[in-house]
């Protein structure tokens, strides 16, 4: 396999490579991605996409590829234990200010329609990057078959453990939140089929994405355990104990679902971080977030916008990908930072603790949400 010193090279076919693939497509500037697995795959799980991100999804030109896939989302509500709504997004407050609904859809079904636009030729599987070296005339990035793929640039998108970070900024392990994850599928359409609900205890964290098909998504989160439970329906059976003082629509969720329908995995973050020469950093290489405002996808599909802007006559590489990171730097912090600041709201310890918390939210005025609302919503454009 070979690809012409012309190309940027991408590392990782995981959303965010494969929308910075895209990007660079559409502005005519040739990529090849490398992928580490045999064919990429994703994880049994939905996405909530916000407005931001299908504003830029469109902006794309596979809008309404990636919307005929999933459910567009009318309401999105945060709901104290008992029922009571402590704050709600609606999409007529939103969708004409952002231009863009907000989606529900599975994983696969984007990462899919991501992938159908790819030129031919252009993606490289099984191969896994190992190592790269920059000099004047751009990259060489090296693969574990041996090859050497010389680039005009080498795009980082290898994901929170990303090796090229790795080598150029030496990082410890990502940081842990404290917090777990489980979530799930069902074959069984959600009671509110165009509402993405959520609700607060305190030290849990129950949410339902509606998808289409008769399906429907969820997602549970909870303190994480000193000793995790590996057996899946075990597993299923832990969490339907920590969650039976719930509403009915979360003890039903998990009731629902097939234990081999679960996937569980720890929530961890790292600050920001840019690149160096003609080498820079995407999505959770970049700067992994905490998916509690539900931007971790879509602040990885502004990046590769950005990025292919940048990229678009630009005098080098190395250039535009500076100019890409000091245009992504305050946004994506400031996320990062009201996503850890979310998790830590919603897992309070203590039941005085969330009733104190639920009164403070209850009496927000809605122009205070609705600012913030919108400054989150306020992405990028290509």
């Amino acid at each position: 396999m070979s690809t012409s010193p012309e190309h940027i090279v991408i590392a990782g076919a995981g959303i965010g490579g494969l929308a910075a693939a895209l990007a660079l497509q559409r502005r005519g500037i040739a990529c090849t991605v490398i992928e580490a697995a045999p064919r990429p795959t994703v994880v049994n799980a939905s996405i909530l996409l916000q407005n931001n991100t299908m504003r830029v999804l469109g902006e794309l030109d596979i809008g309404r590829r990636t919307a005929a896939r999933g459910r567009r989302v009318a309401r999105t509500s945060i709901m104290s234990v008992n029922g009571r709504i402590l704050t709600e997004v609606k999409a007529e407050d939103v969708e004409g200010a952002v231009g863009a609904p907000a989606l529900g859809i599975h994983r696969a079904d984007l990462h899919e329609t991501l992938l159908s636009q790819l030129h031919y030729g252009c993606l490289v599987t099984g191969d896994p990057v190992i190592g790269f070296e920059t000099a004047a005339g751009g990259v060489a990035v090296y693969l574990r078959s041996g090859e050497r793929l010389p680039g005009r640039g080498l795009v980082a998108a290898d994901g929170i453990d990303s090796l090229i970070r790795a080598r150029l900024h030496g990082d410890r392990p990502a940081v842990s939140s404290g917090t777990t994850c489980l979530r799930g599928v069902t074959e069984t359409a959600a009671e509110r089929p165009d509402e993405v609900l959520e609700w607060w205890g305190y030290r849990l964290q129950f949410g339902i994405i509606p998808l289409p098909d008769g399906r429907s998504s969820w997602f549970a989160l909870i303190p994480t355990p000193a000793h995790p439970v590996l057996d899946p329906d075990d597993r299923l059976t832990f969490y339907q104990r920590l969650y039976r003082q719930f509403p009915r629509e979360a003890r039903d969720s998990l009731a629902a679902t097939e234990p081999k329908n679960t996937v569980e995995f720890e929530l961890r973050h790292r600050p920001w971080r840019g690149g160096s020469g003609a080498v820079t950093l995407l999505g959770d290489a970049a700067h992994p977030m905490l998916p509690n405002l539900g931007q971790g996808a879509g602040q990885a599909i502004e990046d590769a916008a950005v990025l292919a802007r940048r990229l678009d006559n630009a005098a080098s590489p190395a250039a535009a990908f500076r100019a890409y990171e000091q245009e992504r730097r305050a946004r994506v912090r400031w996320i990062q930072r009201q996503a850890i600041r979310m998790n830590q709201i919603a897992s309070v310890p203590s039941g005085p603790l969330s009733t104190a918390r639920d009164a403070v939210l209850r009496g927000l005025p809605a122009r205070l949400e609705r600012t913030s609302v919108m400054r989150m919503f306020d992405g990028a454009h290509t």
